[in-house]
Order: C-alpha cells, then structure tokens, then sequence
C-alpha cells in the first residue's frame, strides 16, 4: 500500500530525491515529544530525561522544544513526566504548524479550528506561555473528550473548548481572531506513519470531498481573524489536492486580501511546496509553503502554509447559539469567599493564588463545589459562547478548599506546604493507585489533604490523611 501511494510522487521529486523519499518511509519512525515549558524549562529536561531513562536525543530541527528519540530505553508512555503532562508524545512533523506563527502579540486571541486531540492546542500554549486566550474547536463531540483531557493534563488555563462546525466561525466571528490554526482533516497520506496509524487507500471522489471542505473550512479561518492576522493551514498529507489546491484555490477567491508568507525561516533546510502538480500550475507563492517530505528531517509527510490576511474578507453575517456561563451553571465567587480561599491557600500550601490570578487575569467562578479559574478576556469576548470547558479547575470547596490535581500539577513548585516525600519503595504502589497504608508520621491533621513527591522532587499526586492510612487520590487512567 505505501510503494503504491509513493508512485504518485515520483514526478514531483528527481531520481535521487525519490530513492531517499523510498528508503526513508521503509525505515521506522522514531517516536518523538515536545516538552511542556509551562511545568519544566527546557534546560532542566535535557539534563534529567535523557540520563534517567536512558534515551538517545536529538532535536527536531524546526520545534526548540521537540525531541526525537533516536535510541532508548524507557516507553514514553510510561514515564512519571507523560503522566503528570510534562510532555506530549507527537509525531515530530506535527510540531511545525505553531512554529510557523510569527508572536506579535503579548497576550493573542487564537483559534484552534479542529483541535483535537489537542496536540498543537498545547503547543500554542507554551508558545505563548499560556497568556491570551485559546478557542480550541472540534466539530465531533466524540473527539471533545480527548481534547479536553489532554488539556487537562497539560495544566493549561488560557483556553476555552467549543465543538462546533468550523465552516461557521467566520460568520459568527468575523475579523476576530489574531491568530488561527487549521490543522484540517485530511485523508492522512502522509507516506510514513506510526504503527497507530495505518496507510489506506484515498479515492478521488474523497479527496476532492476533503478538498471541498478544506477549503470551506480555510475561508472560514481567514473571515475570522482579523486584518494583519495570520492562519496557518496544515495538513498530515502530501496530496496536492489537499494541500496547494486548497490554498490556491483560496488565492484566486481572495488575490487581495490574503498573501502566503515565506515559511522557509523555520526550516534549516529547503522544503518549498508546490507551484505545478503535473497537471495544473499554482499560484508562486506555494513555493513559501512548506512541502515536508519523509526523508528531509526524518518525519513522516506533511504540508503547513502561513496565509498573512490583507484586509477584510465580506463574511455574511450568521445567529449563532448563545449560553452565558451563568446559565450553564456557573456563577462568579463572591469577593469575601475567594479571599477566604486565597488564605487558606497561603496558610495551609504557602500558595499565593491572588497573585497567580492577578499576574494572569484569572476570575473565580463556581459550580457547586467546583471552583474554576476563567480567564478575563474569555469573559469580556466570549461570555455567551456556549463551551464544553473553559479555564481550570482549581479546586473543590469542602470544610476546607481541596487544590485539584491538574492545579498542583501545573504549579507543584510553587506550593511549599504540606508535601511529603515517599520513599523509593512505596513510590510504585503509590503510581499504581494503592493507598499508603505504611507507618508514616505526618504533622498536618487528619482530613487534611497532602501532596507527595518522590526523591527528586517529582510531583506523585495527592493524598488524604485519614486514621490508618493516606488515601490514594490519584486520577484514575
């Protein structure tokens, strides 16, 4: 099936270039993460990582935060740090869409068009060092889940999930955004794929189904940003009809209002898209797409262009749902219960969350018991957006206010009371689920909620201290 969907290639590369293009997707694709800096920095991963599990290293060479595992040990999937989302687990070539914005902006209103299952959501957010504001979209409610976890894990707060059809945003949001990405569905030809994902065969009448709708979905992305704003348009496929048709045929619609940047600023080396497929010629600015063949930096296929939008694009104006958050359920903590909170903070885990909400214009709202940090411009743009999650839970309010896990998780280093360190021994029952039922002297009283760490300081989750026993309150995987 893969020799069958490279013979369709071989025109596009000289003879030499196809003989690598062969031998590289018949060679197996080294796993690769991209390192989450909102809970590690760089530096402090690349001097543990690579020694505790034994991995061989080396950067992928258009993402400062991607590693290729080239030789290793340890599964990346069943370290502490995938665990506690110190790390994705993505194919390298998935990593190029964000590295192609340029960052204007301290704190961008981005949207994230078909976001699940969240991988390059999370990218944006350490590229903007969780500030701004994310609208990461999905049109399948079945994905939304996934997306929402993997969020979950990542600690991020500057982002707000909505599934609806993305052909819509650029009439319900017109000239809105700073920033979009469409990471478009595709019929995956990317020539080289993990074992999870294996080549099929595409018929004509489905890519140009796809292409249809890519382009829908591309004209909707560029009404919604605004003039001066960027998209970049990807796709895990090296069809053409997929990938510069749809930007083509975007040029012609728009030739004054929407130009293709130059892309090659990322690459170390050449890697121009297409201006002819062999049958129909492209607009030249293709060549300032990305064109990422298997063989160029050892990655399977792919296609991401950056598009700079000129001025306006008319976008018939269209109702859209509307559902506050206080009709969903919520409502905003009054000031003399969230200074209560924020004390008990400070007294019992030495963490200041009204600093942490003023530095990045968090509010506090609450359904129930749960307690949320939602972020300010969410509120002041999108306030009746209906959502399936937005900002982060923070906590639960009990006799005391109880810190989520994904809350600790994302700022363990910054809470200074009430940790414990486990012992090498019991640190492995613990990651297993089991309660901690060894003599353990504690100071802090029964009831109360503790956080444990290991022996180098890692974050194991959290634990309640009971009579006999600390229980287990680890999310269940």
């Amino acid at each position: 099936m893969i020799h069958q969907s490279l013979e369709r290639y071989r025109h596009l590369l000289s003879s030499s270039e196809f003989e690598q293009l062969t031998n590289a997707v018949e060679r197996p694709l080294p796993p690769a993460l991209r390192i989450n800096t909102l809970k590690i920095s760089l530096e402090e991963a690349r001097r543990t990582w690579p020694a505790w599990y034994g991995w061989n290293v080396q950067p992928v060479p258009f993402c400062p935060t991607g590693w290729q595992i080239t030789d290793g040990g340890e599964e990346l999937s069943r370290t502490l740090e995938h665990r506690m989302g110190f790390y994705y687990i993505q194919d390298a070539a998935s990593m190029l869409p964000a590295e192609m914005f340029r960052f204007e902006s301290p704190q961008p209103l981005i949207l994230d068009m078909a976001a699940s299952p969240g991988g390059k959501t999370t990218h944006l957010c350490c590229k903007i060092n969780d500030n701004g504001l994310i609208i990461a979209n999905d049109t399948s409610q079945a994905r939304i889940g996934a997306l929402r976890s993997n969020l979950q894990d990542w600690g991020a707060i500057g982002v707000a999930i909505t599934n609806f059809p993305g052909e819509r945003f650029g009439g319900w949001f017109p000239e809105t955004f700073d920033m979009a990405l469409l990471d478009a569905p595709c019929s995956g030809e990317s020539l080289r794929t993990a074992e999870r994902r294996k080549t099929r065969p595409v018929s004509s009448k489905e890519r140009q189904q796809l292409h249809q709708r890519q382009v829908r979905l591309l004209t909707s992305a560029l009404q919604a940003v605004k003039p001066g704003g960027q998209v970049t348009y990807a796709t895990c496929t090296l069809a053409p009809e997929e990938d510069e048709a749809v930007v083509d045929a975007v040029l012609k619609m728009f030739p004054h209002q929407a130009t293709v940047e130059d892309a090659g600023r990322v690459l170390p080396i050449p890697a121009p898209g297409l201006t002819s497929d062999g049958s129909r010629s492209f607009d030249p600015q293709l060549r300032r797409a990305v064109r990422l063949w298997p063989h160029l930096c050892d990655t399977s296929g792919f296609f991401a262009a950056l598009i700079r939008k000129a001025d306006s694009i008319e976008a018939a104006p269209q109702e859209r749902l509307r559902r506050t958050l206080a009709q969903s359920g919520l409502e905003e903590v009054p000031r003399a219960e969230w200074a209560r909170v924020a004390s008990q903070l400070e007294q019992d885990y030495g963490f200041d969350l009204q600093a942490l909400a003023e530095a990045r214009m968090l509010t506090v709202w609450r359904r129930g018991k749960s307690v949320y940090a939602i972020p300010q411009q969410f509120l002041a743009r999108f306030d009746d957006v209906p959502c399936s999650a937005v900002g982060m839970l923070i906590g639960e309010l009990a006799e005391e206010f109880v810190p989520s896990h994904e809350f600790v998780s994302r700022f363990f280093g910054q809470f200074s009371g009430r940790r414990m360190k486990l012992n090498e021994k019991h640190v492995e029952k613990w990651l297993a689920g089991y309660d901690l039922r060894d003599a353990y002297e504690t100071p802090y009283p029964f009831g109360a909620v503790v956080f444990l760490e290991d022996g180098r300081g890692r974050y194991l989750g959290r634990g309640k201290v009971l009579r006999e026993r600390i229980r287990n309150m680890l999310p269940k995987k």
